[in-house]
């Protein structure tokens, strides 16, 4: 018997059968019928199939309507992106951009298989709906996508500048073969203003959230959790009932129509007349973005009244914060209330009494209340844990205390 017989009955003796190949599933139908008012549009690459919708200018989302964003200017929207290339820009010559994907990490393998894209047109918002109902379909809505792409300014979105815009960039250049720097056009991404004004007092800065909590909106039962939306749309791709589509797009409407009215709240908490308006919470959030402009009055102008408001812990943060800018322009004797006032408000810290025992030390000449301030901040360690950096401070202060007793008895 040759070696091959041999180990063909081997296999045998231990249950071993010869692989047999599966047979293809076949592909499901997919039975888009019920994504109204959804239609297809022919591209030299297929069927695109597009969901548009309208918007009267008069349309409320959430508590305002939609039209509020006419005022605003493209200057102010370039300082708070940070994105020079904004500014003489017309506010309504950008896109609203939002994605649904198969994954929510990104990267080559994931695809955008809803893409939102909102303009004013003539006096309307529009809102086309990119929806690929088979993998397939993927050139033909990236080339119906890029005609209205290529007609806009630039983006407006939610953290699209890490995600949604690099994506259908990639997309591009893997599904179209086409480099599209979508990546370096304008771009107002608001997620970061967003954190900058409301970080301190919402439980997060997820868009569902800020729609809840500052835009008024409420969201109807059609809405699903973003995180779900991936596997819902694998789900369709293997089953092709598409009613839970419907909802995937309700949400990807929504988030489209909820970045104008987060662009109207975002721009306007930010210009110089809305101070006395604003939160203790969104009033440190401007104080800091001026702060960091270099515009030193509306900074101050933030700074009190995220100072003067009621809330304890964001008066302690605008506290710290400006006594520190004044300290760092030299001007530390404006400082003195502040600091006096953080100790009012927490006087088991020991940072305003060493900030005063300096001032008095050696700007004010005053050694008795340098000594004063030096023994009330060694006191405040007493209620601090005992680690290296209480003992770090401790040493410091103690040998403050010791200097200004030399210069105390030199001087008598």
């Amino acid at each position: 018997m040759d070696e091959e017989k041999r180990l063909q009955q081997r296999l045998q003796r231990i249950g071993r059968k010869k692989a047999t190949r599966t047979p293809p599933l076949e592909k499901a139908r997919r039975d888009v019928s019920g994504l109204h008012p959804g239609e297809p549009h022919e591209t030299p690459h297929g069927a695109a199939y597009i969901i548009e919708t309208q918007y009267p200018r008069t349309h409320e989302h959430g508590s305002s309507p939609l039209s509020l964003l006419t005022p605003f200017e493209s200057r102010s929207a370039a300082e708070i992106a940070a994105d020079p290339s904004l500014e003489g820009l017309s506010l309504e010559g950008l896109v609203f951009l939002d994605t649904e994907t198969t994954g929510l990490a990104g990267g080559a393998g994931t695809v955008a298989f809803l893409v939102g894209v909102g303009k004013f047109i003539e006096g309307e918002f529009w809102l086309r709906q990119y929806f690929l109902r088979d993998l397939g379909e993927e050139q033909a809505m990236l080339h119906a996508i890029e005609g209205d792409l290529e007609s806009s300014a630039g983006f407006v979105t939610f953290n699209g500048r890490t995600f949604d815009v690099p994506l259908l960039e990639i997309r591009f250049t893997l599904g179209m073969r086409k480099r599209f720097p979508l990546t370096k056009w304008p771009h107002l991404d608001l997620l970061y203003p967003a954190r900058r004004l409301w970080r301190r007092a919402l439980p997060d800065c997820r868009l569902n959230t800020i729609e809840r909590e500052v835009l008024g909106v409420q969201r109807s039962g059609e809405d699903v959790s973003g995180e779900l939306i991936p596997g819902l749309y694998l789900d369709y791709l293997r089953t092709g009932d598409s009613m839970e589509m419907e909802r995937v797009i309700y949400h990807n409407a929504m988030d489209i129509l909820s970045l104008v009215s987060l662009t109207v709240e975002v721009l306007g908490r930010h210009r110089t007349d809305a101070f006395s308006n604003l939160s203790a919470s969104e009033a440190l959030g401007v104080a800091r973005w001026h702060q960091g402009a270099g515009r030193s009055g509306p900074a101050e102008l933030a700074y009190r009244a995220a100072i003067e408001s009621g809330d304890p812990i964001v008066r302690l943060e605008a506290l710290r914060h400006h006594t520190a800018y004044l300290k760092r322009l030299g001007r530390r004797d404006q400082a003195v209330d502040g600091w006096e006032l953080w100790h009012t408000l927490q006087p088991d810290d020991p940072r305003p009494c060493i900030e005063l025992a300096m001032y008095y030390e050696w700007h004010a000449r005053d050694l008795d209340m340098g000594k004063t301030w030096a023994e009330i901040g060694l006191d405040c360690l007493s209620n601090w844990a005992d680690d290296w950096r209480c003992e770090e401070i401790s040493k410091d202060l103690q040998h403050r205390i010791s200097r200004l007793k030399r210069k105390l008895e030199t001087r008598s």
